[in-house]
């Protein structure tokens, strides 16, 4: 399924969790929240967890991550009882490659953002026809 098969006209209206029920009855297992775990993340967290705590929860690990964002990613992941929450993270031989100093942030963060975020976030999401996100 592409964005051109899908009627978003029946969203309009619908916001936190009516939105996330229609999504869930229509996307199934095809739907997935994509998070920062960051405190204003959990709201919509909690709203996915009360609505579905299975709905596949993507955290990108970029490997950039102060210690403090596992420890409240991991406590929020208990504390909301979300079932299904995967975390990717670059590949480590792209990143030997393309960032070895893991500096390449202060040359070129354009491609920092592409070894980091845009390549991992593309294999985590290929299959699901539905992304939720806070932004």
């Amino acid at each position: 399924m592409s964005n051109r098969d899908i009627n978003l006209a029946r969203y309009d209206g619908l916001e936190g969790s009516s939105l996330i029920i229609a999504l869930s009855d229509e996307f199934g297992p095809r739907l997935a929240l994509v998070s920062s775990f960051g405190a204003e993340a959990a709201v919509l967290l909690d709203m996915t967890a009360q609505m579905s705590p299975a709905i596949p929860v993507i955290f990108l690990d970029t490997g950039k991550h102060f210690w403090q964002t596992h420890l409240y990613r991991s406590k929020l992941i208990d504390h909301l009882g979300l079932e299904d929450v995967r975390l990717i993270s670059p590949r480590a031989g792209e990143l030997a490659r393309t960032d070895p100093g893991s500096t390449l942030s202060a040359s070129d963060p354009d491609a920092c953002c592409g070894v980091r975020k845009v390549q991992p976030l593309e294999r985590a999401l290929a299959g699901f026809d539905a992304v939720l996100s806070g932004r």
